[in-house]
C-alpha cells in the first residue's frame, strides 16, 4: 500500500506535485528548454536543500553554467554576478532563461516545503 493511500500528507503532496510539475515541464517545453536540464537542476536543488545524494554532474559548458546559476540562486539569489548572467546569455535564449528561472524557483519552493514538512509530518 502506498504511503499516499495511507494518509501520509507529505506523500500526498508529492503525488499531487508530481502531476503539477509534469504540467510545468510541458509548458516550459514550448520554449525549447531541455527537460534533462530541468531534471539536473531539480536534483541539485534537492541535494542542496534536502541533503539528498545526487549523481548529477554537468556534461558540458551549458550544464555547468546552468548548475552554477541554480546553486547561486538557491544559496543567495542576490549573489548572481554579471559574469554569470553573461555566461547564461551565451548558452540560453531569453525565453529559455525565463523558463529556467521559473523552474528553479518552483523546484526550490517544493524542496523547501518537503524539507520543512519532513520533521513535522510523521
Amino acid at each position: 500500500m502506498s504511503s499516499a493511500s495511507t494518509g501520509n500528507p507529505l506523500a500526498a503532496l508529492d503525488s499531487h506535485v508530481a502531476g503539477t510539475l509534469e504540467e510545468l515541464v510541458q509548458a516550459l517545453d514550448g520554449v525549447g528548454l531541455d527537460p534533462g536540464l530541468l531534471e539536473l537542476c531539480a536534483a541539485r536543488i534537492e541535494q542542496i536543500i534536502g541533503g539528498e545524494p545526487s549523481a548529477a554532474s554537468p556534461q558540458d559548458d551549458r550544464e555547468s553554467v546552468v548548475l552554477a546559476f541554480t546553486e547561486q540562486y538557491v544559496l543567495d539569489a542576490h549573489g548572481v554576478t554579471d559574469e554569470l548572467c553573461a555566461e547564461l546569455n551565451a548558452h540560453l535564449s531569453p525565453p529559455e532563461l525565463a523558463a529556467l528561472t521559473t523552474a528553479i524557483a518552483t523546484f526550490e519552493a517544493l524542496a523547501r516545503s518537503r524539507a520543512a514538512l519532513k520533521g513535522v509530518i510523521q
